[in-house]
């Protein structure tokens, strides 16, 4: 089996360990625990989103054999913004909420005029050819693919059914990586792309 096969399926495997993790709404630190060890186990993905930020949230938070109501809403948090959510998209059919994990804090500002955007997930706002025509209108480009061209990536607030794993996709992953080489990609939600378009 190839490596980017091993990541995928070990991919699926976090973000069901993650769901099941946050069934009763708390992480304790014995799930904490198993999860790093877990993260230990498939160590030959550390430094793959989305393995490299959580082995580095239970790392801080497992440290100093405390686990702190602050460390536990953190990783409760990430883990969260990581499965994304459940949901029934009529027009799509996805069962799933899009991750925020590796959305920009705080989110950037956004500028169209000469600047490039990708769009990934289904969006609230209305069809792709509509995101698309809202962009184009504001004197922006739209690209379909990722790359260090691109300016600004939005992620529809709800999941795609094409999606390789059930809370992002390939775009999400390569713009997180061009993100780890020093592009200036930014990564923004639906919401915060609607409100730019007032």
């Amino acid at each position: 089996m190839t490596h980017s096969r091993r990541l995928d399926r070990s991919t699926d495997e976090l973000i069901g360990l993650c769901r099941g993790i946050l069934a009763d709404g708390a992480i304790n630190i014995s799930e904490a625990r198993f999860l790093d060890e877990w993260l230990r186990r498939h160590a030959e993905f550390a430094t793959s989103y989305p393995f490299n930020v959580l082995v580095e949230r239970l790392h801080d938070a497992l440290k100093d054999g405390v686990f702190e109501p602050e460390e536990e809403a953190q990783l409760l948090e990430a883990l969260s913004k990581l499965v994304g959510g459940e949901t029934q998209h009529e027009e799509s059919g996805a069962h799933s909420l899009s991750c925020a994990l590796p959305l920009d804090d705080p989110a950037p500002a956004i500028v169209y005029p000469d600047h490039a955007f990708a769009v990934t997930g289904v969006f609230v706002y209305g069809s792709r050819a509509r995101v698309a025509l809202a962009i184009a209108e504001r004197g922006a480009d739209l690209k379909s693919t990722m790359s260090g061209k691109v300016d600004y990536l939005v992620i529809g607030d709800v999941g795609s059914r094409d999606w390789v794993h059930s809370s992002f996709g390939r775009k999400i992953e390569e713009a997180v990586a061009l993100k780890e080489d020093g592009s200036g990609v930014a990564i923004i939600c639906e919401r915060h792309w609607t409100e730019s378009l007032k």
